[in-house]
């Protein structure tokens, strides 16, 4: 599987790298199989993505806002590669949970990462949905 990834890295962002390469790709976007992206959650600054899955600049940013102030998110619901999803969970802390029909969109946050995944119908979404937020849960465990 083929991923976009920067060549100017931080040192957290070179470790999130490591990480890809042997548990998130493996584990998540290839079992599941769903597409992943880990943004920094101060700069909105693009760490990793699945291949060709991506977020305009407005996308990220209303996702960022969408966890600052989870009404909003709750209200507009957010939109990913210019599709609209509609938010079943917003809890302002840990993540968003919405849907589009049958796909389902899962957003995890920690305390220096954004965390974003979509499924298609052919995964339950609620499977992605726990994949991403374990990924979160480690995130969390390591300090990141």
């Amino acid at each position: 599987m083929e991923v976009a990834m920067r060549t100017d890295v931080t040192l957290r962002e070179e470790y999130v790298l490591k990480l890809w390469d042997t548990y998130i790709n493996e584990n998540l976007v290839q079992s599941t199989p769903c597409k992943a992206a880990i943004y920094d959650a101060c700069s909105l600054r693009l760490i990793i993505a699945s291949d060709g899955f991506y977020l305009l600049n407005n996308e990220i940013h209303n996702i960022s806002e969408g966890m600052r102030y989870p009404e909003e998110a709750y209200r507009n619901g957010i939109d990913i590669q210019s599709r609209h999803y509609d938010d079943r969970l917003a809890d302002g802390r840990n993540g968003i949970y919405a849907r589009d029909k049958s796909d389902g969109c899962t957003v995890c946050k920690t305390s220096t990462l954004l965390i974003v995944g979509v499924s298609d119908n052919k995964v339950k979404s609620e499977e992605s949905n726990e994949q991403i937020m374990k990924l979160g849960d480690y995130f969390r465990k390591i300090g990141l």
